[in-house]
């Protein structure tokens, strides 16, 4: 067991087939863009929002695992670690959007009368944005490489004082996570909509990445489930386990989005009613029904029954469909911000965010092979060998 937990996990020539592949569809997409810089930039705004959202998920789930000590996320540990280093590409991924601010967002352009708008303007001012944006990433990135890089350290032998410094810096981490992707999440999608707000906005967003980020990871595992040294140590109370807590996001993520919904609707306040009314008209009211169906309904309906969470391919199934609407979540939040129902889904919509995800993904699996894909040396392990040996 510890000897096989020691081998990277081999994806071979995966990364460069996803590479050209994402290549290929980002190229096909600039190209689109030149012709349409309005739909080319909400396009990706899109695509960022869902990658950034699985990259920021997999450090917060890392630092929930450090501080709370279970060994429900052993076996997912590495893939949350390689998500989380994703962070420097992603740094990258957000200049674009930085470069497109004016065509995105209203209050950027000068020359506003908008008494509300003026009223934001301290806060809503292109500078300062950029400035929020940079001050973001250096605390996630500041996260990331310590975590990483203790990880490392504990990988080649380390001591009993990493077990505290995860747990320590994971207890801030998290507030400092939970503060920075509230404001990340008020300057790049709320103020495209500046009189609207949601007190509640940020955790929608915080739940998202997680809920986002754990079905990837539940993917991930059980796509590698079967080669060693994975196939000796996960069985399927590890995948009961990842499912019940991923019925428990699904809950959560249902649970906030009904209360914005039912307090706004409640209140009929003229400033706040009308972001609801552009995502309940036409092609985005059945959007958001397909929401409700299948980012809620569906998923806690299946993943209620044990045999369906210990089950590689039905919880496989389940975790793939939340995924694919996190992605229906971000056009429903985003592209009615452009015209309220009269917006319909174009090839751009469609094919950028695969087109970034080829190049995320790359990463990501370059990432995985770089650490051995069971932290062994973390003294929780034992657990996890004690079982297959007892079971194995």
């Amino acid at each position: 067991m510890s000897e096989a937990g020691n081998n990277a996990v081999k994806l071979e020539h995966l990364p460069k087939r996803l590479v050209s592949i994402g290549g290929a569809l980002l190229a096909i997409c600039i190209a689109g863009g030149i012709r349409d810089g309005g739909e080319f930039f909400r396009s990706y705004l899109v695509a960022f929002l869902f990658w950034i959202g699985i990259t920021l998920g997999c450090l917060a789930l890392l630092m929930m695992q450090h501080l709370t000590g279970g060994n429900w996320a052993l076996v997912i540990r590495r893939i949350l670690e390689a998500g989380s280093r994703t962070l420097p590409l992603m740094a990258v991924a957000v200049l674009p959007l930085l470069a497109g601010m004016k065509t995105l967002y209203s209050w950027s352009r000068p020359g506003q009368t908008d008494s509300v708008i003026l009223s934001k303007h301290l806060y809503l001012n292109p500078g300062f944005f950029i400035a929020r944006t940079i001050f973001y990433f250096v605390c996630w990135l500041i996260l990331v490489h310590l975590l990483n890089k203790w990880s490392r350290d504990e990988d080649a032998g380390g001591n009993a004082s990493l077990w505290a410094r995860f747990e320590g810096l994971s207890g801030g981490g998290l507030v400092l996570y939970g503060f920075t992707v509230t404001f990340a999440s008020v300057d790049w999608v709320m103020s495209l909509e500046p009189r609207w707000y949601s007190t509640i906005y940020g955790m929608l967003f915080m739940v998202g990445q997680a809920l986002a980020a754990l079905a990837f990871a539940i993917t991930v595992l059980i796509r590698l489930s079967d080669r060693k040294p994975l196939s000796e140590a996960v069985r399927p109370s590890y995948f009961q386990d990842l499912g019940s807590f991923l019925l428990a996001f699904v809950m959560l993520w249902a649970y906030l989005e009904f209360s914005q919904f039912l307090i706004i609707w409640g209140g009929n306040l003229s400033e706040e009613i009308p972001w609801y009314i552009r995502r309940m008209q036409g092609t985005w009211g059945r959007v958001g029904l397909l929401l409700v169906l299948l980012n809620f309904a569906l998923p806690f309906f299946l993943l209620l029954f044990r045999n369906v969470k210990r089950r590689t391919s039905s919880l496989l199934f389940v975790a793939a469909l939340v995924l694919v609407m996190r992605l229906v979540d971000m056009y429903w939040m985003v592209l009615p911000a452009f015209g309220g129902g009269d917006v319909h889904l174009t090839w751009l919509n469609v094919l950028l965010p695969f087109g970034m995800g080829g190049i995320w993904l790359a990463y990501f699996t370059w990432q995985l092979q770089q650490m051995p894909i069971l932290p062994v040396h973390d003294p929780r392990m034992e657990g996890v060998a004690t079982h297959v040996i007892e079971h194995g």
